[in-house]
């Protein structure tokens, strides 16, 4: 053989360098598109639960005689049972009430919303 037929192809050690950096960059990946996708579900959860609770804030701005107090419920939304927790309190303006309406899943999960809002008291 030649000189130049030697040299034509590549060594068992840049090979296994070459594998080594293709291994490491595949399990970066793997990792990046496993959080992307719990990441998602999360805001998706997350979504979902902000939308309950606006949904729960505009029944206490239709509602006749909102009341000072805690109030829990059910509600569905997107396929899944959510809980949510209303607490309407007093403030200086007689006429306005404030309420937090928080929710969580059904299954007892930490709390996905949290929404601060003011109800007119309607006399």
């Amino acid at each position: 053989m030649t000189p130049a037929a030697r040299q034509a192809g590549f060594s068992l050690m840049e090979v296994l360098v070459a594998l080594a950096v293709l291994a490491i960059a595949m399990a970066a990946l793997v990792k990046s598109a496993g959080s992307f996708t719990s990441n998602q579900a999360y805001l998706e959860n997350k979504t979902i639960a902000h939308w309950v609770a606006l949904n729960q804030l505009a029944l206490l701005r239709t509602s006749d005689k909102p009341s000072l107090g805690t109030d829990e419920g059910e509600q569905e939304m997107a396929g899944r049972l959510w809980r949510w927790r209303t607490v309407l309190s007093s403030t200086p303006d007689a006429d306005v009430l404030k309420a937090e309406v928080s929710v969580r899943p059904e299954n007892g999960e930490a709390r996905l919303a949290l929404l601060t809002g003011y109800v007119e008291v309607h006399q």
